[in-house]
């Protein structure tokens, strides 16, 4: 009776072992894992990792051990994973051009980089990245090659735009997006399959003509379907700039951001009366709360504050706005608790 029992527990045990089988790394060398697919007809799936990524061991861990990980991948590829600061790893990473980690390859049995990754993920959000590799024609290497020809067609410069973003090309995607817009008639700013032009809009984009463009249209080119999406864009690049501007980042003596005007206040005061923000109010109130940290007016720094206070809005940015007036007012301790009271911020 107890051999039984045994048996049926080593049975469950090696069932549920098998369950959690994930990809399979092929061990050697670099080159015999292109061999190898070259005898299978398939390409080289890389995992550029290091030792002391944490990101790294997670995908590796934990996202790429799963049976559904295994049967995708172990269908489409021959698996190898390379540490980028160890043996043949470091030469690896230099002629593959790897600079941060998890990166993931798909190399042609020739050598040839075909797709590249940046960055971990969930599976559901990873795979479809990978896919977008097994096609030529949406591959990172037949848009790398496009762009640096200078011959993506204008309907290419979207999909090119989010490979160029997985791959974590940030220069790129800048590049593409800016001559995207200039490259646009009117009509079709306001269409939604450019949308990627103003979901791209980054931190030194406050002064680009197409972030003033997106503000006086934003209800036009979002429409319901980016309408969420499209207030948080406005509202991330005001409170970046409006944090930088009050916490002392930029003043009248300097903006190392370089990004445009020293004083940038005018101009996104200008910005938000145009817009359609619902809390376009409590943006108002900080421009003139973040116009007189600029200038290191301390009387009007507090009396702003005190404005600030009664904008429900103030609380998302309670850590800025109360280390604000710390700074101004180090001896006002009670004050300073009040607000931290108020801001729900914890100690």
């Amino acid at each position: 009776m107890n051999k039984i029992v045994l048996s049926v527990l080593i049975f469950l045990f090696s069932m549920n072992g098998f369950a959690q089988e994930g990809v399979k790394f092929m061990e050697g060398s670099f080159q015999e894992a292109l061999n190898v697919a070259k005898q299978q007809k398939k390409m080289v799936f890389v995992d550029v990792c290091t030792s002391w990524c944490g990101p790294c061991r997670w995908m590796s861990e934990e996202v790429l051990q799963t049976p559904e990980a295994a049967k995708y991948f172990d269908k489409y590829f021959v698996c190898f994973k390379i540490d980028a600061e160890k043996g043949e790893g470091v030469a690896f990473a230099k002629k593959y051009d790897v600079h941060a980690y998890p990166t993931f390859l798909m190399i042609l049995p020739d050598g040839t980089l075909r797709h590249k990754i940046v960055g971990a993920d969930t599976l559901h959000i990873f795979i479809p990245r990978v896919e977008r590799g097994l096609k030529e024609k949406t591959s990172w290497g037949y848009f790398m090659k496009k762009y640096s020809d200078g011959a993506l067609l204008k309907k290419e410069i979207p999909l090119a735009v989010g490979v160029f973003r997985e791959a974590g090309m940030k220069e790129e995607v800048k590049s593409l997006t800016d001559s995207l817009f200039g490259l646009l008639s009117p009509k079709e700013k306001l269409v939604s399959r450019y949308w990627v032009v103003y979901e791209e809009l980054k931190y030194s984009d406050l002064f680009a003509p197409r972030f003033k463009f997106f503000v006086e249209n934003r209800g036009e080119i979002a429409g319901k379907k980016y309408e969420e999406a499209s207030f948080r864009i406005i509202r991330t690049m005001l409170s970046d700039h409006l944090i930088n501007n009050t916490t002392g980042r930029i003043t009248s003596k300097e903006n190392p951001w370089n990004c445009g005007e020293a004083n940038e206040i005018p101009y996104m005061r200008s910005l938000i009366k145009e817009s359609d923000l619902p809390d376009k109010e409590f943006f108002l109130v900080w421009c003139d709360l973040a116009e007189a940290c600029y200038f290191g007016q301390a009387d009007q720094v507090k009396e702003y504050i005190r404005k600030i206070t009664a904008c429900p809005e103030a609380i998302e940015y309670g850590r800025s706005l109360a280390w604000t007036f710390k700074h101004y007012f180090p001896e006002d301790e009670d004050a300073y608790v009040e607000l931290r009271s108020l801001w729900k911020l914890k100690k």
